[in-house]
């Protein structure tokens, strides 16, 4: 799931590594997932705050493995801006990162491929080979973009095409005999941005 809804969502400002509290609503959802299951064998999560806030309410009783990997994408000097902003003030780098990600490098912070290996990385450090039942993972809009292409073998130069999901909706992905297969996937974002 991604994180709950937090004040930066509504506001529409890009976050990226920097973290924005939990709104009223943001919480709300996140109890709202709580009652469709609470327990899991492992729960997964970014190590930024909202992500870590929001699994503490979804599975209130389990212990949260707290990881790097899981962290939103770096977006450096973006992060704490608004896109129509960086759509006027970074345009270029803008275009590249919507219409062609493959291309998409700053020195600033990470590429759409230095996010792909990280969540490489986590599957297969935390979930390729574990025999595990119920497995919570909770990250960000653009990390949950990277982990959907990675389970369905999409090239970083159509990243685009799992788009960014709505904050606090799940989705369904099983793990047997060594393949995934996604069983449900959460819905779109509905906002302009993403």
């Amino acid at each position: 799931t991604r994180h709950s809804e937090t004040q930066w969502n509504v506001k529409k400002i890009n976050q990226g590594i920097l973290d924005s509290q939990l709104t009223e609503d943001g919480i709300k959802m996140a109890k709202d997932l709580s009652l469709i299951k609470s327990n899991f064998n492992k729960v997964f999560s970014s190590d930024l705050q909202r992500a870590i806030t929001s699994a503490k309410i979804i599975a209130p009783e389990s212990e949260i493995i707290r990881t790097k990997l899981l962290r939103e994408i770096d977006v450096g000097s973006w992060s704490g801006k608004n896109l129509e902003r960086i759509k006027i003030e970074d345009k270029d780098l803008y275009e590249k990162y919507f219409y062609n990600p493959g291309q998409y490098q700053r020195k600033d912070g990470e590429s759409l491929w230095d996010l792909m290996e990280r969540v490489k990385n986590f599957f297969e450090e935390f979930i390729i080979g574990k025999s595990y039942e119920d497995v919570l993972i909770v990250t960000h809009g653009v990390t949950l973009c990277g982990i959907l292409n990675y389970i369905e073998g999409i090239d970083v130069n159509n990243f685009w095409d799992n788009r960014v999901r709505r904050n606090a909706s799940y989705n369904i992905i099983d793990y047997k005999n060594g393949e995934f297969n996604i069983i449900k996937k959460a819905p779109k974002n509905n906002r302009s941005t993403i």
